[in-house]
């Protein structure tokens, strides 16, 4: 499919579809329901927060309308896979999907063919070295269209986590994501583990399957701060507080005060750090 074929409200109809179709196959169960309707407010926050860091971004000044057309395209596409994972879900939440790749198979049955989008979607939800290490990227020239599919990359997985934090301030989302729903409150209240603490001290994400308790849990999210990609982003988290309520989660649950004080201020003096 043309860039200059495509109409943004048009394709948010083709992202509304796939919503519509996921809430007719999950209807009944109010769990799945209100995770998929969750997953298309989520969607557009992203957009939102993806025009935000298009505007305020100095290295994207210079760009033409069709590196713009791709991040808003990006933005909203890149969980519409999620509501083929919810349908998944709702039939046996035990298993993991890669959402990402449902959405790069799903744009591509669409008609999508431009690797600045498909690529950055695919790998959108995964650790830092995913899109380095796609055979697909890998196949891709060097020059100006690999360059804006690793700036697309890094540009939506900033729109998406600071999107996510703001609905995790405003909508207390992370009580409501299935880790917690299936934790005990033994794990609820459980100590950080060994390897999420590593990974803060280290200054990198936590991988999934290491978190264990909701304290881990929680410092997943913080961790978030260690794969930020454009300076706005950082801008958004300190001027709206984002972090501060995950401060106050930790230290309700974590038994061990000392160690969630100090994830607690390293976290704050790395921010506080990139503000400089």
């Amino acid at each position: 499919m043309k860039l200059h074929n495509i109409d943004i409200l048009i394709e948010q109809k083709q992202l509304y579809a796939a919503y519509e179709v996921c809430l007719q196959k999950v209807q009944g169960k109010t769990f799945f329901e209100d995770f998929a309707k969750e997953k298309i407010k989520h969607s557009m926050q992203v957009v939102g927060a993806g025009n935000l860091l298009l505007k305020q971004e100095k290295s994207f000044q210079n760009k033409g309308e069709e590196f713009f057309r791709l991040g808003k395209l990006v933005c909203l596409f890149h969980d519409i896979g999620r509501f083929k994972e919810i349908y998944l879900l709702s039939q046996d939440a035990t298993k993991h999907y890669n959402h990402g790749h449902f959405s790069y198979e799903m744009l591509k049955d669409l008609g999508y063919t431009d690797q600045r989008l498909l690529l950055p979607v695919k790998r959108h939800g995964e650790l830092p070295d995913a899109l380095e290490n796609d055979i697909e990227f890998q196949q891709m020239p060097e020059g100006r269209q690999k360059q804006e599919t690793r700036e697309l990359y890094g540009f939506v997985k900033d729109a998406d986590k600071i999107a996510n934090l703001y609905l995790i301030k405003y909508d207390e989302r992370i009580f409501k994501d299935l880790f917690f729903e299936y934790l005990t409150k033994e794990d609820k209240y459980a100590p950080i583990s060994e390897r999420v603490l590593q990974a803060v001290k280290a200054h990198t994400l936590v991988r999934r399957g290491d978190e264990k308790s909701f304290s881990d849990r929680i410092i997943q999210i913080l961790c978030f701060v260690f794969e930020i990609y454009y300076q706005p982003s950082y801008e958004f988290i300190v001027k709206h507080k984002l972090f501060d309520n995950l401060f106050g989660y930790l230290l309700e649950y974590c038994p061990d005060k000392e160690q969630a004080q100090f994830v607690c201020e390293h976290i704050r003096n790395y921010l506080n750090s990139k503000m400089l």
